[in-house]
């Protein structure tokens, strides 16, 4: 048993230091990968759902702006997210979920989409800088 518990923390550690920025081609890093920026690289959904597991854990600022997103659903496993520029995408519509999924979001930035409504559940968070502007 005590074996199988090192195998996992081991594992877990092997993980953690084996984080790579995501493709060149798509995206670049901060060297502490805290930082990554996929500024005006033609990411559709579907690049998005093959680099969205390449995105470390570390993760604190993340910039897709001026891409050609029309979703957001396919974001996961960044529970360190502070930071998310999604503006200038084709996004629709916002995930009701999105503070959930994210808890440590403090910025959104989805200016110049097409979201016409906006979830209720947004109604009810405070401490967030959120810019939906020319929408």
């Amino acid at each position: 048993m005590l074996f199988l518990y090192f195998i996992s923390i081991f594992n877990l550690i092997n993980s953690l230091l084996t984080e790579q920025c995501p493709s060149s081609n798509f995206c670049k890093c901060s060297s502490d990968l805290t930082i990554i920026t996929c500024i005006n690289r033609q990411i559709t959904d579907e690049k998005l759902i093959n680099l969205n597991n390449q995105f470390p854990k570390s993760t604190i600022i993340l910039n897709l702006s001026l891409n050609s997103l029309t979703s957001i659903n396919f974001l996961t496993n960044l529970n360190n997210l502070q930071t998310l520029d999604l503006s200038y995408n084709k996004i629709h519509n916002l995930p009701s979920n999105l503070f959930t999924k994210f808890s440590q979001l403090s910025s959104l930035y989805i200016s110049n989409n097409l979201i016409k409504t906006i979830p209720k559940t947004y109604n009810e968070i405070s401490n967030i800088n959120l810019d939906i502007s020319n929408n």
